[in-house]
């Protein structure tokens, strides 16, 4: 193994072993990173090296470059819970008293219904029409707003936990129902990440429970199994009509001798490697030009205005690298760390910065009592994972949409002056000026 790869290594499984030794860090960021990339990243990072799966080029670039990222993302999240404790600290007579509970219900019970129609929807034009060169038209909008039963889904769990309100739980559990399918049958990681964060990070941030440290481990391994073997997984599911919990079980997907029907999937990590190696090659970096894409892409109604209309306003970079070309194997996705070298070079370690900070200061408002923030937290912890797994464009792109759906709802159950007055919150006995 080479030096940079085995100082990747080191720092990644220093930050995932941590939960595993003091089980209350669980939801720290960046230790929950570690704890990712440690089952997901590494293991790929060996066998590209192990097995010369970039062929001629050199992934030394790439572990450094990843080794820098994940620096500057803790410096970044150190940074975030710094600011936001002490703006806590400040607000904390009222961060747990700032929504009316009652109309955060209703407001929620929007969200599952709006997710839920378009959910089926989507479904519906997906089972009926050949989207074999990618989603486009009026099914990329039932995809966004569909994301609006994961939203209420987690909003209504938390009110539960907070109040005890079992009008909530129902919503939750209907919520959970509809998109039941979604874990069981298509095997989405990401869908079933959230599914776990709802649940263990309501609990955590709300009750105060944390998972005892043998079942972090087993969630561990049982993730970390899924992560790197959903392929196969799907495949069993597809293959054999049956669903995830069949697949865990099955002899064959867990001795790794099953292969799907549908292909052989290669490692991401490829992908980042041959994609950072041929960038720093040839010199050539667009700066913010895949995040504007991807706001038009998501954002623009081609519906509308037409997927010309569309097309013409996305900037395209086949003709100046030939990266954009490049035919990528079956359920190979770039990741947060090559979509950013390919954007700012190694200025690309601030964007991992940024997502220390957001988190950072989100967590310490979760954890000082706000629902707004613990709403925010266990519904973008997923997207956060994602924009390493992934793409870092692909999480800001997405925060438009989720803070517009965060605004909606807590806009409308915010807790008025004269109510705040009545329940005593802007008494001088409270402490808190009006």
């Amino acid at each position: 193994m080479s030096p940079s790869l085995t100082i990747l290594s080191i720092v990644v499984i220093a930050l995932g072993v941590v939960p595993l030794i003091w089980p209350r860090a669980i939801f720290e960021y960046p230790f929950v990173v570690g704890m990712l990339l440690s089952v997901w990243l590494l293991p790929q990072a060996w066998a590209v090296e192990r097995d010369g799966l970039a062929g001629a080029f050199d992934p030394t670039e790439t572990w450094t470059y990843m080794t820098l990222c994940i620096i500057f993302l803790c410096a970044g999240y150190i940074a975030g819970r710094m600011i936001g404790k002490q703006r806590a600290a400040k607000v904390r007579a009222v961060i747990g008293s700032m929504y009316n509970e009652k109309r955060m219900t209703q407001a929620s019970a929007a969200l599952i219904a709006v997710g839920a129609i378009s959910y089926v929807l989507m479904e519906r034009m997906a089972a009926t029409n050949d989207y074999t060169g990618g989603w486009t038209g009026i099914i990329i909008v039932y995809g966004l707003l569909a994301m609006c039963l994961v939203f209420g889904a987690a909003l209504t769990f938390l009110i539960f936990l907070r109040t005890g309100d079992k009008f909530a739980l129902i919503l939750f559990v209907t919520a959970t129902g509809i998109y039941l399918p979604i874990l069981l049958i298509s095997v989405k990681r990401e869908f079933i990440f959230d599914f776990a964060v709802i649940i263990f990070g309501g609990l955590f941030l709300v009750r105060k429970i944390v998972p005892p440290r043998i079942v972090l481990i087993a969630l561990c391994l049982i993730g970390g199994f899924i992560i790197n073997k959903a392929g196969d997984i799907r495949g069993y599911v597809h293959d054999n009509d049956s669903s995830l919990v069949g697949a865990l079980t099955s002899a064959d997907v867990l001795s790794g001798q099953y292969a799907s029907k549908s292909g052989v999937e290669a490692a991401e990590v490829t992908g980042a490697v041959t994609d950072i190696a041929i960038a720093s090659e040839l010199g050539d970096y667009h700066p913010f030009v895949g995040l504007y894409n991807g706001m038009v892409s998501r954002y623009f109604p081609a519906v509308i205005f037409g997927r010309n209309a569309k097309d013409s306003l996305m900037v395209k970079t086949e003709e100046a690298n030939p990266l954009s070309n490049r035919a990528m194997a079956h359920g190979a996705t770039r990741t947060g760390f090559s979509d950013t070298f390919l954007d700012y070079w190694y200025f690309g370690v601030l964007a991992f910065v940024s997502l220390g900070v957001l988190f950072g200061w989100l967590y310490s408002f979760a954890i000082a009592g706000g629902l707004r923030d613990q709403y925010l937290f266990v519904s973008l912890l997923g997207g956060g994972l994602h924009a390493l797994t992934h793409g870092y464009n692909e999480l800001v792109c997405s925060l438009p949409f989720m803070f517009l759906i965060v605004w909606l709802p807590f806009r409308y159950a915010r807790v008025t002056k004269a109510e705040r007055q009545k329940m005593g919150l802007l008494t001088g006995e409270a402490g808190v000026r009006s």
